[in-house]
């Protein structure tokens, strides 16, 4: 696939604090990635140097143009909200984003077209004071989806909602097949649920996870009453209590028969979540 956005060692501190350090990525067209860490790691920071509205050292390259020497080209079909959008809420849905098409310089046309994308009325005259937080952030993705963008990037978008909101952003987001998204949240768990990749980042390094694979195989936790008999009937040494190996649905029940008739008791076979994963991972990195 093209990539689409290249950060090829990226460095950020500010005052005494090294935020970001000595990054390195490629983000590839038509995925969706999770920006996920503790608050304060650094995400915003990041996704800020990403958009240009923060200076680094290292090199951003969008659709093959350097953000520094380039940015115009190189934003052309960018769009992010990555702090509160601010709109004009005695007007409505249709006025805002009307307005911002003007800033834009995009044909009105485009106004129905991207608050039908969504799911807000065009003709309904409620004024934007009285829209639900996630009506708000529909509204957001609504005005950044004016210019056509390639590269959508969303900093906490999840913040607020409530079940339904969050439902709904989540179903808008996967709607967008042919985008590049670029989502930093600290609810692994969503996150989980809608993207490609997740960059996880902690001290200014980031950690990659894929986790959407062509052969389904998902990290699988085995409970059983031994493990060191287990693991040779597996021929699996990665097989403990405490760790997580990658296997399909096939794979799980073939494992589970031959247990059995090994006569190894299973007491529960689940999968692990992103979050624990992440977790150990972490904790593997920390321990180097």
């Amino acid at each position: 696939m093209e990539k689409v956005i290249e950060v090829k060692h990226v460095t950020k501190e500010i005052g005494n604090n090294l935020i970001i350090d000595d990054v390195s990525f490629a983000l590839e067209e038509g995925r969706i990635y999770g920006l996920v860490g503790q608050n304060g790691s650094g995400k915003s920071t990041l996704l800020k140097i990403i958009l240009g509205l923060y200076d680094s050292s290292g090199e951003v390259f969008i659709n093959g143009k350097n953000l520094r020497n380039n940015f115009s080209e190189a934003m052309k079909y960018v769009s992010g909200i990555v702090d509160y959008v601010s709109f004009y809420d005695y007007l409505t849905a249709y006025e805002n984003v009307r307005y911002f098409s003007m800033v834009y310089d995009v044909h009105f046309s485009k106004v129905r077209e991207v608050l039908d994308l969504v799911g807000l009325d065009a003709k309904d005259k409620k004024p934007v004071s009285k829209y639900s937080l996630g009506m708000k952030q529909r509204l957001g993705i609504a005005i950044s989806l004016l210019k056509e963008p390639k590269v959508l990037i969303l900093d906490e978008p999840m913040n607020g909602l409530d079940p339904i909101g969050i439902a709904e952003l989540r179903k808008l987001l996967l709607s967008f097949k042919d985008k590049t998204i670029i989502i930093s949240s600290h609810i692994i768990s969503e996150i989980e649920k809608i993207v490609d990749e997740v960059l996880f980042i902690n001290n200014g390094k980031i950690i990659r996870k894929s986790i959407k694979r062509e052969d389904d195989r998902i990290p699988i936790l085995f409970r059983v009453n031994d493990y060191e008999s287990a693991a040779k009937v597996l021929d699996n040494p990665l097989l403990n209590e405490e760790k997580a190996i990658y296997m399909n649905d096939l794979e799980v029940a073939e494992a589970v028969n031959k247990l059995s008739k090994s006569d190894i008791d299973v007491y529960r076979v689940e999968s692990e979540s992103l979050e624990s994963e992440l977790l150990r991972m972490l904790e593997g990195v920390n321990n180097d």
